[in-house]
């Protein structure tokens, strides 16, 4: 297939290798002033890769097609988006105006209030959603440093809203399946991406309350007993959006009494690739994550409910 990233950061480049290593033609949008840089030299990453019970790293210089500009009569057939969350007030015009007939993935943290715009910028035919969970990292000077998931728990996830399985879901399926990527298909997408925003808000501002490092929050019981409690406040605010964390199963644990969901945290976080993906995540998204933080507040307070852990936890 013939599919477009969107962005170039830690989880564009990531699949974007891998889908093309599976044997897909891959492009990547880049920003005007980037695009020489991309094709003289590549995206030097470095992996570390977990799958299949194993420890591989591996440094590459991957070489997609580079453009910085998007026309309407482009042929590509998926455009994933991957970007941070806070930049969709700045793609969805461009999306709008010239994405053609591809088939947009959103590959992102997504709120509700990123739900309405991007209804209000799109036909609802145009569009459906996922999570990279198999892919994480960091990046530096020198390149992206990228961690590829071989945990149990690790999934790309794929949904449409309506939970039906169309072809566009199984085609990307059948590619990130190819890729190594472990694709799993919601037929309930919203429950799983909404309280997951929730989820991540959560935990990422208790391990940056904790240190920084996801050993430095495993290491410290009153956090993680604050960031569960704090996960829960985001739950209850999903509720009121009319969403039910209960429908997904691994949203669960963090209903369960304290003694018994903190060592299953402590246990699910000592996975070397999570450590990784999540630690690497942390230094490169800060920005977003205090924007997240703010509006699970926000939207807390405007339902009256009390978010006081996720404000304990809250950082500047």
């Amino acid at each position: 297939m013939k599919i477009l990233i969107y962005g170039a950061g830690v989880i564009g480049s990531t699949y974007g290798w891998q889908l093309a290593k599976a044997g897909h033609d891959i492009s990547i949008l880049v920003r005007n002033n980037q695009k020489q840089g991309f094709e003289e030299n590549g995206i030097n990453i470095y992996c570390t890769d977990f799958r299949n019970d194993k420890k591989i790293t591996e440094n590459i210089i991957f070489r997609p097609k580079v453009t910085d500009t998007l026309s309407v009569d482009n042929d590509f057939e998926y455009i994933i988006v991957t970007t941070h969350s806070f930049h969709l007030e700045e793609i969805l015009p461009v999306l709008k105006k010239s994405s053609g007939k591809a088939h947009i993935l959103f590959f992102q943290n997504i709120w509700q209030d990123d739900l309405k715009k991007i209804s209000q910028c799109l036909m609802s035919g145009q569009y459906f959603f996922g999570f990279p969970f198999m892919a994480g990292g960091g990046r530096n000077e020198k390149g992206i440093n990228a961690v590829i998931s071989g945990s149990k728990y690790s999934k790309t996830m794929l949904g449409e809203t309506t939970g039906e399985t169309t072809p566009r879901i199984q085609k990307i399926a059948d590619a990130m399946s190819d890729a190594g990527m472990k694709p799993f298909i919601s037929n309930q997408i919203m429950n799983w991406l909404i309280p997951h925003y929730a989820f991540i808000t959560g935990i990422s501002a208790g391990i940056i309350k904790a240190g920084g490092t996801m050993k430095s929050f495993i290491s410290n019981t009153k956090i993680i007993k604050t960031t569960i409690k704090s996960i829960r406040e985001g739950f209850y605010v999903c509720s009121q959006m009319n969403i039910n964390p209960k429908k997904e199963k691994v949203n669960k644990l963090y209903y369960l009494p304290l003694f018994i969901s903190v060592p299953i945290v402590k246990k699910i976080f000592r996975d070397e690739a999570m450590q990784a993906m999540f630690d690497g995540y942390l230094k490169n998204s800060t920005k977003e994550i205090q924007l997240m933080v703010q509006k699970i507040i926000s939207d807390g307070d405007k339902s009256g409910i009390k978010t006081s852990y996720l404000k304990e936890n809250q950082f500047k």
